[in-house]
């Protein structure tokens, strides 16, 4: 049997398996099956080539964002301005919508933390971190675009290091809720920070709130929606919204 299909086994194998699990688990079907799309379009793109870190994962064109826009900012003659353009009007429009409904990442620490062992709580107060993680990632850029630093020494090391430490962050997931997205993603970091001037939110009447806990347990950031709904850990999956209008309506509630 060859490898194309054994290949090809897998990826059928693979979205079975998540098509299964968005039934099942995902609050909001939709949202899931956009995910899907999206990480199954990502994977059609799949492309490699030599750069800093992330862009010299195999995987990073398409399923990594930051990786993705790495390579994008290496195209020749390309500006790297209209890049940032780009990140900078996307968090303008839609905010951390990306992050909950487009991003192939999220979409695959949604995936195994709905496989969960065992659920492990961390605070939210770590979230702090990803600021260094934007400032590691916009200096291997700016060192790659003006000195060529690491394609001119062959990136062997980085690869590893990129596949472990990935790889390390993967299982996390299946104790953490999107333990990346939290505490180390860049670009979560500016859309979050854009949140505010997004038009696209998150609907809750905090008047009519009986504080019956039920959308902290379906929220994908591990948030207290009630008190932090469109902020910037929010990735407005909507789950909070649609289970409180689930529960008036089982309970004759009015919300």
């Amino acid at each position: 049997m060859s490898h194309n299909l054994l290949l090809w086994i897998f990826l059928a194998f693979a979205f079975l398996s998540a098509t299964i699990l968005i039934i099942k688990r995902w609050t909001i079907p939709a949202r899931g099956f956009t995910q899907l799309a999206l990480f199954t379009l990502s994977e059609f793109a799949f492309v490699c080539n030599k750069g800093v870190p992330c862009s010299n994962c195999p995987l990073s064109f398409g399923i990594c964002p930051i990786g993705t826009t790495q390579r994008i900012a290496f195209i020749p003659y390309f500006p790297i301005f209209i890049t940032l353009a780009f990140i900078m009007g996307t968090g303008l429009v839609l905010g951390t919508l990306v992050c909950g409904w487009a991003c192939p990442v999220g979409f695959i620490q949604d995936i195994f933390h709905t496989l969960r062992f065992k659920e492990i709580k961390i605070t939210n107060k770590w979230k702090e971190t990803r600021y260094f993680t934007l400032f590691l990632s916009v200096l291997l850029i700016f060192l790659e675009l003006r000195f060529g630093f690491f394609s001119k020494r062959g990136m062997g090391v980085f690869h590893e290091v990129t596949i472990i430490g990935g790889g390390l962050l993967l299982f996390s997931t299946f104790f953490i809720k999107r333990s990346f997205c939290r505490f180390l993603c860049p670009l979560g970091l500016i859309y979050g920070k854009l949140n505010k001037f997004s038009p696209v939110k998150v609907a809750l009447d905090k008047n009519k709130c009986s504080s019956c806990g039920e959308c902290h347990k379906v929220c994908v950031s591990d948030l207290k929606p009630i008190k932090e709904v469109n902020r910037d850990l929010c990735v407005k999956c909507y789950n909070c919204s649609r289970i409180c209008r689930q529960r008036c309506t089982t309970k004759n509630l009015t919300c």
